[in-house]
């Protein structure tokens, strides 16, 4: 750490000048030692004895006045030139700009001595520092939020102010980030980082400039244990009666102070499910909660932990927006079997109709979200042009082929198949790790019986396969396609398959359906989501959402595209907690957002590595336990500690001891 050499600077230095004055009391000593005083005696015979005691006598006192009044004099002239005590850092010295960072994240959340708490402490470093700085200093501000310009100018005053209403928010900086703000401006002078300096910040590769001065200001805490919720998904993609719903929870811890913790689980803070969480070993645990097929309130989910540690994390937030029913279509002629009716009808999920293709209706097909061509023999350049354009539109088309159809009959919706070797064979287990069966089975078997089918139809234009027969080919596969575009390598129809009968054919089919919903809502967001997606029926860029929490109300950036809403988030606005997506006044949907994750993972740096960092000549560390004790230390540094008062009142010292030995003496 650098040393604070200190040295004394005159404001007017023209009136040193009067220390030639202390010649005078010089000069009437030496006139006086040679001045002779005529004193009449009666009695001559006691002269040589008076001189000799008088001389010896007043030489001493004499010295001493004369010292006495060089002292008041020089001390008087000092006064008046003003002297102050200053201390330069080495080489460096203070500057009139200064940009001011305040780390205002929650991790600052952390108490220290005297249970202060973290952020608390920088807030009052921070005025010191502005407290140190003389008037006419310029300042720039920055906060995690962003709330202002970098290139804001604020005086001493209005700086003081902006710090009054600066608070925590749930999102964080590295400091790269703050530093490239602002060189991009390229703004010089004296730059405060004031943080609790984590591991995750990037201080190790501070990409400083040699124009500005940088002061590290370290936040320290006395216990930085702390467990959160780490991630949280939902293991089926979609509510169904048929299959088990089961929110997975990863809990997280950054330390082994802590073994075992509860975690309680609230249904628009209703109580649904407590659990008791041990780590065991390890850093992590995770833990599944059932989610009961008949609950309603799932758009305001909150998970909550008792951590002892931080508990500014305990608290997480999710949201299981109400899916709006599929539009399903299907397409048929008078052949096509019609037991893939039922799959679809009455059912709460979807919304159904059946399309003759001797009468199709172009506006239906470019209003669904999934469209099943069931078993088509002919396929007419009308309805090739209308797939291709609900292909191009993202949406979800799967053809299941006819058992007499030709190769060459799907050429023209940008299928390629050549006929197969029409065997009967298994299919093989699915890969249980693709996402796509995920809730799909109970338990992952290797040994799982599955159906069979003919091996009709061989795909050339695969992109990827989710079933396949036991000879390696493929059974269910996506097709390269500008959308979503999947095929069936046989026919349905007894005697083609047993897949129509396996107990996987119905979650399967329902998978493809809901997964053409492919804007549907993340559980929750993190308070740093630079964009996020809603899906809207009917795009209309003259409406305007908001996000509504309680009675704060954010109208973010936002545009629609391709039946989704895209919504730029203002990180300095937004909390955790649920917000309504609000049109018109109507809530139209629920999002949550929680801290990110960097925030729970409090790991500050070790002080040696940031004394490291001051091996550069241009930063140093500041480290004050106190608002006062930053501010006496820089304003002695940056204005200096003026002395002209303690030079007066020497002056006036020596000034009476002067009076004392001429009166007394």
């Amino acid at each position: 750490m650098h040393t604070l050499p200190v040295f004394i600077i005159f404001e007017s230095p023209s009136l040193l000048f009067g220390l030639f004055a202390i010649l005078i009391p010089i000069f009437i000593h030496l006139f006086n030692l040679r001045r002779v005083k005529k004193i009449e005696f009666s009695n001559t015979a006691l002269l040589r004895k008076v001189k000799e005691e008088t001389s010896s006598k007043r030489r001493p006192v004499e010295i001493l006045i004369l010292i006495s009044r060089i002292f008041a004099i020089s001390c008087l002239v000092l006064a008046f030139a003003r002297p102050i005590y200053k201390s330069e850092q080495n080489e460096l010295s203070f500057q009139d700009e200064v940009l001011l960072y305040l780390d205002n994240s929650q991790s600052l959340s952390v108490k220290g001595d005297g249970d202060q708490i973290g952020f608390d402490k920088a807030y009052n470093l921070a005025q010191g520092i502005v407290n140190a700085y003389p008037e006419g200093t310029v300042f720039r501000f920055i906060e995690n939020g962003y709330s202002n310009s970098v290139t804001t100018e604020f005086t001493k005053a209005s700086l003081t102010d902006n710090l009054t209403e600066v608070e925590q928010i749930g999102v964080g900086r590295s400091f790269e980030e703050i530093i490239q703000r602002k060189n991009g401006q390229g703004l010089e002078g004296d730059v405060y980082l004031i943080s609790d300096f984590q591991e995750q910040d990037g201080l190790n590769s501070l990409p400083v400039d040699s124009l500005s001065q940088y002061f590290l200001v370290p936040i320290s805490g006395t216990d930085y244990s702390n467990i959160s919720i780490d991630t949280a998904f939902l293991k089926n993609t979609f509510l169904s009666g048929n299959v088990t719903n089961v929110l997975s929870v990863r809990f997280k811890r950054n330390d082994k102070s802590t073994n075992n913790i509860s975690s309680k689980l609230y249904f628009d803070d209703q109580l649904s499910g407590t659990a008791e969480i041990d780590f065991g070993e390890t850093l992590f645990a995770e833990h599944d909660f059932e989610i009961p097929t008949n609950e309603a309130n799932l758009e305001k989910i909150r998970l909550t932990i008792d951590d002892p540690g931080l508990s500014f994390d305990n608290d997480f937030y999710l949201t299981i927006n109400q899916l709006d029913k599929v539009r399903v279509i299907e397409l048929y002629d008078s052949q096509s079997p019609s037991y893939l009716s039922s799959l679809f009808e009455d059912n709460e999920l979807f919304q159904f109709n059946r399309l003759n293709t001797n009468a199709l209706d172009n506006e239906a097909i470019a209003s669904a979200d999934f469209i099943l061509i069931n078993e088509l023999n002919n396929y007419s350049n009308q309805l090739q042009t209308a797939i291709s354009g609900a292909l191009n539109d993202g949406k979800t088309v799967v053809i299941v082929p006819a058992k007499n159809a030709r190769s060459e009959s799907f050429t023209g919706l940008g299928v390629n198949t050549i006929m197969d070797t029409k065997e009967l064979i298994a299919l093989d287990v699915p890969d249980y790790e693709n996402p796509f069966f995920e809730g799909v089975f109970e338990e992952n078997s290797p040994s799982l019986d599955m159906p069979s089918a003919l091996t009709t139809f061989r795909l050339m234009n695969e992109e990827l396969a989710y079933l396949t027969f036991r000879n390696g080919r493929s059974f269910l596969s996506k097709v390269v396609s500008e959308g979503n575009l999947f095929f069936f390598a046989s026919s349905f129809e007894t005697g083609q398959t047993t897949f129509t009968n396996h107990a996987i054919f119905v979650p399967v089919m329902y998978k493809l359906a809901l997964g053409s919903k492919v804007s549907l809502t993340n559980l929750y967001y993190y308070t740093d989501s630079e964009t996020i997606f809603f899906p809207i029926d009917r795009p209309d860029n003259s409406q305007v959402y908001s996000l509504r929490k309680n009675d704060e109300l954010i109208i973010p950036d936002q545009r629609q595209e391709e039946g989704r809403l895209i919504m730029e988030i203002p990180k300095d606005l937004i909390e955790t907690g649920h917000y309504e997506l609000v049109l018109d006044d109507t809530p139209v949907g629920l999002l949550s957002f929680n801290l990110p994750k960097q925030e729970s993972d409090v790991k500050p740096i070790a002080f040696d590595a940031l004394e490291d960092l001051t091996s550069s000549n241009n930063i140093s560390i500041l480290n004050s336990a106190s608002s006062a004790s930053i501010e006496s230390d820089l304003t002695a540094s940056i204005n200096g500690l003026p002395l002209w008062k303690y030079a007066l009142l020497a002056g006036l010292l020596f000034l009476f001891v002067e009076i004392i030995l001429i009166r007394y003496l």
